[in-house]
């Protein structure tokens, strides 16, 4: 049976936030980070609603690098 294309390796639905638009949220964070102070840069830094959901979902950890960050939200995502 063929896989949903929002399922598929490399395919994101259409609500979910793109990469750049992560670390565009990001922008001036100064890692090691924690979830809540994540979010709270990424609202002064006016993310929308996707990106702050995703963040959002992520697990409350500290978060080393904005890759480290980016793979958790592909994770939940």
């Amino acid at each position: 049976m063929a896989q949903h294309p929002a399922h598929a390796q490399n395919h994101r639905h259409p609500d979910e936030p793109r990469p750049d638009e992560i670390e565009r949220a990001l922008k001036g964070a100064g890692y090691p980070m924690g979830k809540e102070k994540l979010l709270a840069l990424a609202r002064s830094n006016g993310a929308n609603g996707e990106v702050m959901a995703v963040l959002n979902k992520m697990s409350d950890r500290n978060f080393d690098s904005a890759d480290a960050v980016l793979r958790e939200a592909n994770r939940v995502e």
